[in-house]
């Protein structure tokens, strides 16, 4: 009996340090788009060999203004990239690395992006973070002015104004 009260402690004890062992799992979305983690999107960021003629893609994108509020700079300024070789998107709040995915029709002019953000805390950043990582998600669309693009919402609304780099 005493023995296998031990085993049994023993046991439980193991189960308990086996639980607490943590890993990075992959962010879900609910709408069916496949699993998607800095992990992996730092893994096939590879810069690609050839450019995008669309003057969309491969385009490092500094962020200007966000609903129409200036950008500020924290770290560093917001940016975009849109990486064609591996449709992923790369970027900078002013303060935490921007990855994700997205999908892309430039005869239609019509842009999705999924992004995530890191978790760095910069002093300030905190409002112009959230208010960008919520607007890129309601991307829908774009629109070229010469070396400016313009990021807009399924009804034309400009979210984000951005300059070629």
């Amino acid at each position: 009996m005493r023995y296998s009260l031990r085993n049994l402690l023993f046991l439980s004890v193991a189960f308990a340090l086996v639980a607490c062992q943590s890993t990075t799992a992959p962010i879900q979305k609910n709408n069916g788009k496949p699993a998607l983690s800095a992990h992996h999107l730092k893994q096939s960021s590879v810069q690609p060999s050839r450019k995008s003629i669309d003057g969309v893609q491969d385009v490092t994108w500094q962020i200007t203004s966000v609903l129409q509020k200036r950008a500020k700079f924290f770290n560093q300024m917001p940016f975009l990239t849109l990486n064609s070789a591996v449709q992923t998107v790369q970027g900078n709040t002013g303060c935490n690395m921007i990855y994700g995915r997205y999908t892309y029709n430039f005869a239609l002019q019509q842009l999705d992006l999924d992004v995530r953000a890191g978790h760095q805390s910069c002093d300030g950043a905190l409002a112009q973070e959230a208010e960008l990582m919520d607007v890129l998600q309601r991307v829908k669309r774009f629109k070229l002015q010469g070396n400016q693009i313009l990021l807009l919402d399924q009804s034309g609304q400009i979210l984000v104004q951005a300059q070629k780099k």
